[in-house]
């Protein structure tokens, strides 16, 4: 993988933050906050695919949603091309919107079903007033056949596709604009395993062929493997962890994905390790009321109570090429630290 130091990033986040007002404490009085997203910071390389993973309610469906200021953030900075899209009026966003879309993760819910497919690919062709008459229809017929999908097709309705073919109508409403960065908020979590390799190589292709930018959003850590350059771990919505899918997978250094990792399935018994499987216990904190320190700390095996649970850790690049973690003890992965829980 080309050194990505030596670029200057096509989308950077600093500080995003999102926080919700759900009203006051029956005892305290005070205004309650929900703390979806707080201080998120990573940048995002032309050409790449960025992923974000980690548990649901983690925050990072919300992180994408800010991005694109579907939801507008609390703090924070989202610099795309060097501008922040933060500080942009209502007119000045409509228009970068032509550079940034979204892939949504159902792939019916995201579809006017009353739309047919034709319309639906057109629309934000006739939005932005880019083309009309028989140019906006060569350009959804095109658009089908990108995606695989017959333009004889077009003058059906969502419900007569299957949802890998409904998720396809949706990546080609999402290339109509010819953006250059593409969020996939969960965009293969609904489907079955089969249908989702299809899927991610379709979302390769793409990549490569017209010269994309993903953020990619999921859950299922294989799917999040195999299509993404460098991953972000998030939990309890913080990061806690960026580095290359290579670096993440062999080397994991903060406890909460080595949690994850150990999650994974083994189909293969004889692809079974001897080592102790770590398992995740505990449940995940309120983000209403997230723990002090580190907010891993109540379900961390390493965690150390004069340290862990008074200092919220930085998340910072360590020795090994931009690996960052914020962990206060990101190699005591063999021994517990004195004086854990």
């Amino acid at each position: 993988m080309r050194s990505l130091r030596e670029e200057e990033p096509l989308l950077e986040v600093k500080g995003l933050s999102k926080h919700f007002d759900i009203g006051k404490g029956w005892f305290s009085g005070k205004q309650a906050k929900l703390k979806a997203v707080d201080d998120v910071s990573f940048k995002v390389y032309k050409g790449e695919t960025f992923g974000i993973v980690g548990e649901s309610g983690c925050g990072k469906s919300t992180t994408g949603s800010l991005i694109l200021r579907l939801l507008e953030p609390t703090a924070g900075e989202v610099l795309f091309e060097g501008e922040d899209l933060l500080k942009l009026k209502p007119k000045q966003m409509r228009e970068k919107r032509k550079d940034i879309q979204m892939i949504f993760q159902d792939p019916y819910a995201s579809l006017n079903p009353r739309m047919k497919v034709r319309d639906l690919i057109a629309e934000p062709l006739i939005t932005h007033r880019m083309l009309e008459g028989a140019q906006l229809d060569r350009r959804a017929a095109e658009l089908m056949d990108l995606v695989g999908l017959s333009p004889a097709y077009a003058n059906r309705y969502p419900h007569e596709f299957s949802g890998g073919q409904r998720q396809r109508i949706g990546i080609a409403r999402a290339l109509a604009l010819k953006p250059k960065l593409i969020v996939c908020d969960e965009a293969v979590s609904a489907l079955d395993v089969s249908i989702q390799a299809q899927i991610l190589n379709l979302l390769s292709d793409l990549q490569k062929e017209l010269k994309l930018t993903y953020i990619f959003i999921g859950h299922g850590l294989p799917a999040v493997k195999h299509i993404s350059d460098r991953i972000a771990v998030m939990y309890l919505g913080k990061i806690v962890e960026i580095a290359t899918k290579d670096q993440l997978f062999q080397h994991a250094k903060h406890p909460y994905t080595e949690g994850l990792l150990s999650s994974i399935p083994i189909s293969d018994p004889s692809q079974r390790t001897e080592g102790k499987r770590f398992i995740l216990e505990g449940d995940l904190p309120s983000p209403v009321n997230p723990p002090s320190g580190c907010s891993f700390h109540t379900r961390c095996p390493y965690a150390s109570q004069l340290l862990c649970k008074a200092e919220a850790p930085k998340l910072h690049a360590g020795d090994h090429g931009g690996h960052a973690t914020a962990c206060h003890y990101p190699l005591e992965k063999s021994l517990k630290v004195a004086g854990s829980y």
